[in-house]
């Protein structure tokens, strides 16, 4: 008997090594928030890969970011995502894994991978406190994500994420170096890709992007660094590739801009209905196209 989902292994296993290969030199990695963007991102010339968005996920549910939406509806938007992009492979922001405990995350990050993903990624801020976890719990955690990576789908890219900077943690002076800290023993645990947003941001008696990023990629150690593209980040892309970041991925601000973009359209059409202008960048029956693939 066929089973129902077909040669999904196969085709899993293609976009993982896919996706783990396009970690060997920088690429820039637009975040999809439900399976219609899924589909105009993917056919966009030059996509190599999609993430999803955990904050737009759930703001498409009329939900707030850091797990309100429920394990089970993020894995549904999942894999709406991952059935619209085709070839394309998808990475799932799992945020904290869904569960509070390293087993509760291995099976959160083995049923994302059987959907399909070709990665998954942990950060370190737990959700029921807003605080991050202790590193030697967040350790423990990426290891069993690691784990079920290693035993569905070994080529799949673990990113594991510190939150150092979001939260804020510590005095602004201690904050590269616990970022570092973590990364490297998330490293450890078996990450095979190491997020750190919010560099951006660091203020300037931290000195430069160049000087933060270079402690990361020490910490790092050759593995790839995934950074936020914000228009705060003050360098260049190949600046960035000689730090070692390989993967510039773009969080919730494509929805974040796209809603900007459709609530400036409204209020600017008293004046004139040129603003409409922009929606023809994206024709009708393109989009129509798109949908019918």
């Amino acid at each position: 008997m066929t089973p129902p989902y077909g040669d999904l292994v196969t085709t899993v296993g293609d976009r993982a090594t896919r996706f783990a290969r396009a970690h060997h030199q920088l690429f820039l990695m637009p975040n999809a928030w439900d399976a219609g963007s899924a589909r105009v991102l993917a056919a966009r010339p030059g996509t190599v890969a999609l993430g999803t968005s955990s904050a737009a996920a759930a703001a498409v549910a009329g939900r707030p970011d850091g797990e309100a939406i429920g394990r089970e509806a993020a894995l549904a938007a999942a894999a709406a995502v991952i059935g619209a992009a085709g070839d394309v492979p998808v990475t799932v922001d799992l945020e904290a894994g869904f569960g509070s405990t390293p087993e509760q995350v291995h099976e959160t990050v083995a049923r994302a991978l059987a959907l399909g993903a070709a990665g998954v990624n942990i950060e370190d801020t737990d959700p029921a406190t807003g605080d991050l976890r202790d590193v030697g719990l967040q350790t423990e955690i990426v290891a069993a994500a690691a784990a079920a990576v290693a035993g569905d789908s070994p080529d799949a890219v673990l990113n594991a994420r510190t939150d150092v900077f979001w939260n804020p943690v510590g005095e602004p002076a201690e904050r590269p170096g616990l970022a570092a800290a973590r990364l490297a023993r998330y490293r450890e645990a078996g990450a095979t890709c190491l997020f750190v947003p919010g560099v951006q941001r660091t203020g300037a008696e931290l000195g430069s992007v160049e000087r933060l990023l270079g402690e990361i990629g020490r910490a790092a150690d050759g593995v790839p660094v995934n950074v936020l593209a914000s228009s705060d980040l003050d360098i260049d892309l190949a600046a960035l590739a000689a730090l070692g970041v390989r993967r510039i991925s773009f969080g919730s601000s494509l929805y974040r801009a796209a809603l900007a973009r459709a609530l400036a359209i409204v209020d600017a059409v008293p004046a004139g209905w040129e603003a409409l202008a922009d929606a023809d960048a994206l024709p009708y029956g393109r989009l129509a196209a798109l949908m019918a693939r």
